[in-house]
């Protein structure tokens, strides 16, 4: 928990912060990890465990530039206590001169088991040189199907993401 409270203090820190006016890149590939807290079930039968750590390769491409939106794909690779592979697909919408951004999409781990997933995030961004910048997200995941849950079960996690962007094209 306490790492939640730190990552949206530091999310809206930099949130704050004056933002720099650079032209919007076409191509983006985005590296982040990501790690926090999973809830399945219910009632009495709820339970609560670490996250994989969560290691996701995207590219995001821009489709518009009134709203600045951007579709995204990758790999997604989860290690440590669960070992797993899968793709992220979705859009990144990041407001003209602001350091946040917004992104909703969907997830599909196929190896060794499928689970299928919706998820959404929050963050801010900080360019550290005109080409890269460091980001951090805070991001919620509810994994809905798939041969890896019970019948009738989900699984929600919340993590703090931490990445850099780098402004390919």
């Amino acid at each position: 928990m306490r790492l939640v409270r730190s990552s949206g203090l530091a999310l809206f820190t930099v949130a704050a912060l004056p933002a720099r006016s650079m032209a919007d890149p076409l191509v983006q590939v985005e590296l982040h990890a990501g790690y926090g807290l999973a809830i399945s079930g219910s009632g009495d039968e709820m339970s609560r465990r670490p996250t994989p750590l969560t290691i996701t390769a995207l590219t995001a491409i821009g489709v518009s530039v009134d709203p600045p939106l951007a579709g995204y794909g990758g790999l997604v690779i989860e290690t440590l206590d669960r070992s797993a592979a899968g793709t992220a697909f979705g859009v990144l919408l990041q407001p003209h001169g602001s350091h946040l951004r917004f992104s909703a999409g969907a997830l599909y781990m196929f190896a060794p088991a499928t689970l299928w997933g919706v998820t959404a995030s929050l963050g801010a961004c900080a360019h550290a040189s005109q080409a890269v910048a460091l980001c951090g997200d805070l991001q919620l995941t509810a994994f809905v199907d798939g041969d890896d849950l019970p019948a009738g079960r989900t699984v929600t996690q919340g993590q703090a993401v931490v990445g850099l962007v780098f402004d390919a094209l």
